[in-house]
């Protein structure tokens, strides 16, 4: 066999010795150590859907669409099999924004700003941000629903050819390219539901109720997650079928941003078991329940508003309100689109991998995730080496963890201990408003990892497969991630308190802990150890 510096690892890149990294938020899309062919599927798809999305608004050039040759000039790259962001690329771009900010995108996306961190604000392309953005925002939900017929028949198109076991190469490339188009709307959509929740913080503060923001940012009636949520009480109720709902929700399941996952398309047992839990919830959790409650809070926290800000400026508070109301709702939706094109790449994979072990080149039909797309279209004569090669490198990954930030190479962290809180509270960012006494429940996989109705949810990160878990759950504490965050997104639309991006929550709690969450503070307070078993 070759020697490791012979066989290209592609679950690790190198980083020139300035640029800032960051693996808070980004998990969310891409949680744990990838496989060689997800992270070679998604690296480009991401940096060219983003980047579309950024030159629809004027902020880049036409020719700035590409992949640039450095991994430093790149949005996104991995490490040790963990896909992170780029802040110094993503922080330019947002300098480059009219109402927008580097300071402002990291805190959002990210949770904080980091100390000391070079500020780079220009107005350089303001003049084309100002004729094309207008464009950009007026046409998005248009472009929306366009995207969306094309991303379910376009899931449905190619998971039907990969179960025939169609000619799957070509049908790789093309849901390559359905992901970059997703992307490109839902970067457009994150976008301007990032300046909509702006609007409404510094509506609440200018009328002297900061926080109010949280009641404001939900309500807005049936999102992609709370249908999804509503199919599962028909299947509990049996006016759905289980084959129906997985017709339509299907393409979600456990790490559904990874290729070599398996989604409730391949295996609905994770429904089954959400169906069962159902059974135990009271008609008042029921999600058309919840959504009349929410609604009804929201409009509250609206009229709250108008009436404590100045006469004079209520008409452009009503405005901005009708913004926000129209597209901080559409990221969840633009998530959907490129995940079932995901999900459709995960079934043309498998298919493409079926067809190399029946003709002897690969040993297992699932050696094909430790190939690259790039390899999968050309198998090299050592396929069979590099998978032995690139399984023992992903097996030494999953030993080892990233720190949040990192400039530079990133240093090389094993598992950490549990930690316990120093003061008995853990902190994060207050994400949805409330407060709740409960019991700890730590998840890492919703898909095998029980949740009892009325327990405290606690978790590294979510995907929107999560979401049928939270009509479940009493309060939403979640390690990483920021208001804009999906865990916090839903929970909004739950009414539930959510504490977000505590970093360490998963190691400094532990299941059975009584704790006090309080999502309008952004903190979690222990009240009680676990007895110990």
């Amino acid at each position: 066999m070759r020697s490791s510096s012979e066989l290209r690892d592609p679950l690790h890149q190198v980083s020139g010795p300035a640029t800032a990294w960051t693996t808070v938020n980004a998990a969310e899309a891409m949680p744990g150590v990838l496989t060689p062919l997800g992270i070679s599927f998604w690296l480009p798809a991401c940096e060219l859907g983003l980047r579309a999305a950024f030159r629809d608004f004027g902020v880049l050039a036409p020719a700035e669409v590409r992949v640039p040759a450095a991994v430093d000039d790149r949005i996104s790259g991995v490490f040790h099999g963990r896909y992170a962001a780029n802040l110094d690329v993503l922080r330019a771009m947002a300098d480059l924004t009219p109402g927008s900010s580097g300071d402002q995108m990291e805190r959002q996306l990210f949770g904080s700003v980091r100390e000391g961190v070079q500020r780079n604000s220009s107005k350089r392309r303001y003049p084309v941000v100002a004729v094309k953005a207008p464009r950009a925002v007026a046409t998005l939900p248009k472009q929306l629903r366009a995207a969306t017929a094309t991303a379910d028949a376009a899931w449905r198109s190619l998971v039907a050819a990969a179960g025939r076991d169609a000619p799957a190469v070509g049908l790789l490339a093309q849901a390559e390219h359905n992901v970059t188009a997703s992307l490109r709307t839902h970067m457009l959509a994150t976008m301007l539901g990032q300046a909509a929740f702006d609007n409404l913080t510094k509506l609440a503060a200018r009328a002297g109720r900061p926080g109010l923001e949280l009641s404001l940012a939900g309500g807005y009636g049936p999102l992609e997650e709370t249908r999804l949520v509503a199919g599962l009480w028909a299947v509990r109720d049996g006016t759905q079928t289980l084959e129906a709902f997985v017709h339509e929700f299907g393409f979600h399941g456990p790490d559904e941003g990874e290729l070599s996952s398996v989604s409730w398309r391949e295996d609905a047992a994770p429904v089954r078991a959400l169906v069962e839990s159902f059974r135990g919830l009271a008609e008042s959790s029921r999600p058309e329940v919840i959504s009349r409650e929410r609604m009804a809070a929201r409009e509250q926290a609206e009229a709250d508003l108008l009436a404590a800000l100045p006469r004079a400026t209520r008409g452009a508070a009503r405005l901005m309100l009708r913004f926000d109301r129209t597209y901080l709702p559409m990221r969840e939706v633009s998530k959907a689109n490129f995940l079932k094109g995901i999900d459709s790449a995960r079934a043309v994979s498998r298919a493409i991998g079926r067809e190399l072990h029946r003709h002897g080149k690969l040993d297992a039909p699932d050696d094909v995730f430790y190939l690259t797309v790039e390899e999968v279209m050309g198998l090299p004569d050592n396929a069979r080496e590099l998978v032995t090669f690139r399984r023992e490198r992903r097996t030494e990954y999953l030993t080892l963890q990233l720190p949040e930030l990192w400039v530079g190479a990133p240093p090389r962290i094993s598992t950490e201990p549990d930690l316990a809180p120093s003061d008995g509270v853990v902190r994060g960012i207050a994400a949805g408003q409330g407060q709740v006494t409960g019991r700890v429940r730590i998840i890492a996989d919703i898909g095998t990892d029980e949740l009892l109705p009325g327990e405290v949810l606690v978790c590294e990160t979510t995907d929107p497969s999560w979401a049928a878990a939270f009509p479940l759950a009493c309060a939403v504490v979640i390690d990483v991630g920021g208001v804009m965050s999906h865990g916090a997104i839903v929970a909004r639309e739950f009414g539930i308190p959510c504490v977000i991006n505590t970093r360490t929550g998963t190691r400094e709690l532990a299941t059975g802990d009584l704790v006090t969450v309080d999502g309008t503070a952004g903190t979690v307070t222990l009240l009680e150890r676990a007895l110990s078993v």
